[in-house]
């Protein structure tokens, strides 16, 4: 790869990939017929620099952005209601998620409640509730600012009781998002400690995907490729970040997702027995 071209891969969601990606953002509403679009994002994120520049660029273009930060750092049912309610009452026609797994999931649950308004948790993945995921949703992007969750290709979202606080699973395929514009330039600014923990997060599923005991050797040989890019990436991206380390750990967190879906008996398993061991890793290369 090289810095001043932007790819794109399918896999099944479209990924523009590069640095520069999100400035085609309003171009693809443009093609796509979609000019009043919901962006969802978090509260930082709404305050910073890169963000404000997206939402001016859509403005120039004579796009009307209706932005809606009010979420938790742990998303609950009323983000997702709240959401829903801006959507509404502003008519828009498009959700765009700008931000890490908290935006993101906020974002694909309001996808979901558009069209269907019954109890959010009655689409609880866990009951069986994606069979009553029936009805068409709006166009859905992500674009991701952390080379964090990979929720940006993901189709679930987690949302939690707002009193109980326990967390539900919203999933189907048809929240998956239409389009990714996956920029590594929106992650420069990660802390140190975040970029660490991230990125032990993430080689945790790549080992647990390669690990699970259902075959699937596409899943695995993404799985081979991401620990690779992690042995090649982490520790620079951590100490001396770079465009080229922030561009591989931002892919490694696209691949990560991507071969997720078939892991969960194992994570839930070896992620207890991991847990105290990634922390005295990020201690070393915090070092």
């Amino acid at each position: 790869m090289t810095f001043d071209k932007i790819y794109q891969y399918n896999f099944p969601t479209t990924i523009r990939f590069g640095a520069g990606a999100v400035s085609e953002l309003g171009d693809y509403l443009l093609k796509n017929n979609l000019t009043r679009p919901l962006i969802v994002t978090d509260p930082t994120v709404a305050q910073l620099g890169f963000f404000k520049s997206i939402v001016s660029d859509l403005q120039k273009k004579n796009l009307s952005a209706e932005v809606f930060h009010d979420i938790h750092k742990n998303p609950v049912k009323s983000d997702v209601y709240k959401g829903t309610d801006v959507f509404d009452q502003t008519k828009r026609d498009s959700i765009v998620g700008i931000g890490g797994g908290a935006a993101l999931d906020v974002a694909r649950a309001i996808v979901l409640r558009v069209n269907h308004r019954d109890d959010l948790f009655k689409y609880d993945d866990l009951i069986g509730g994606d069979v009553y995921v029936t009805n068409d949703v709006p166009h859905f992007i992500t674009i991701p600012t952390t080379a964090g969750t990979g929720s940006e290709v993901g189709r679930s979202a987690i949302i939690a009781d707002d009193i109980t606080h326990q967390k539900k699973i919203l999933f189907s395929p048809k929240l998956l998002a239409k389009i990714v514009f996956a920029d590594p330039m929106l992650t420069m600014e990660l802390p140190a400690f975040i970029t660490a923990a991230t990125g032990m997060d993430a080689f945790t599923h790549n080992m647990e995907a390669y690990l699970a005991k259902m075959p699937h050797p596409l899943c695995e040989g993404i799985a081979l490729e991401g620990i690779s890019l992690i042995g090649q990436s982490l520790e620079r991206a951590v100490n001396k970040p770079d465009l080229e380390s922030r561009r591989r750990c931002l892919l490694l967190r696209l691949w990560e997702q991507l071969h997720f879906k078939r892991d969960w008996e194992l994570c839930i398993h070896l992620r207890i027995h991991f847990h105290l061991c990634w922390i005295r890793i990020m201690d070393w290369l915090m070092l």
